[in-house]
């Protein structure tokens, strides 16, 4: 890897929802220096459960866009599918991922599986832009993943298509996530979803709470780390970052 003039500590292959405008700038703002992250998109024209079925069904074939480009790990950007599977699906086409390209696979639930364990946190606050029915899959997945959930809320209840996700803003669901979350004795806030930007709203509510909070990208970016043993470097966690730090600096550049 040291040979390459871009990526020299690695290169993390992102597939990301069509129509997803957030996860590369939050990636590239969670990624450290020398670090490239390359993308495709996952497709489909059916509606929301359909679609969000499609994309994790049809992972394979959307891998295969990468060609015979070397990756040191891959993230499935949208949490929203491995809700809609069993836990047993969601591995056994990870493992099936893994053994025929040769490197880790990382969905984005299972990122914030392992960031929560990391922390240590067992019970957790739930937050998402989901439509209600797609926040009950989420509870669903959570306990089926034996996390016990403090609450559970969402922004956007009465969305339709869930496309509408990607034009929020933080800022704009911020005091109803913290009002929903504030009181509870969670050890740890989720905001879940991949499409709404959620970097300044993870800072908003550490800052108010005084909890660990973390959206799914913050907890890819780290898993995929992890996965390909690469050093965070001015990425370490710092107080107040037990994930990855030195991005918060960042933000306004996105």
């Amino acid at each position: 890897m040291a040979e390459r003039d871009y990526g020299r500590l690695g290169r993390i292959g992102v597939v990301t929802p069509q129509s997803n405008p957030t996860v590369e700038p939050e990636m590239s703002a969670l990624l450290p220096e020398r670090v490239s992250m390359l993308t495709t998109r996952c497709t489909s024209r059916s509606e929301p459960r359909q679609r969000f079925l499609e994309y994790f069904h049809n992972l394979d074939q959307t891998l295969q866009s990468f060609d015979g480009l070397e990756l040191n790990a891959l993230a499935f950007a949208c949490t929203a599918s491995s809700y809609l599977v069993s836990l047993e699906q969601e591995r056994d086409a990870v493992l099936r991922l893994e053994s025929k390209y040769g490197y880790p696979v990382v969905t984005a639930a299972s990122a914030i599986a392992q960031s929560l364990k990391h922390l240590g946190a067992r019970r957790i606050a739930l937050a998402c832009p989901y439509p209600a029915w797609l926040l009950a899959e989420a509870e669903s997945y959570w306990t089926r993943r034996e996390f016990e959930i403090a609450v559970a809320m969402s922004a956007q209840p009465d969305m339709q298509d869930t496309r509408a996700i990607y034009n929020l803003r933080g800022s704009d669901v911020t005091s109803r996530i913290l009002e929903a979350v504030r009181d509870t004795n969670a050890d740890a806030i989720v905001v879940t979803g991949t499409g709404m930007p959620g970097l300044q709203l993870v800072c908003d509510l550490q800052d108010a709470t005084g909890r660990p909070a973390m959206n799914s990208n913050l907890c890819l970016a780290w898993a995929c780390l992890r996965a390909a043993g690469i050093d965070p470097g001015e990425r370490a966690p710092r107080p107040g970052f037990p994930l990855l730090g030195g991005w918060r600096e960042r933000l306004d550049s996105l």
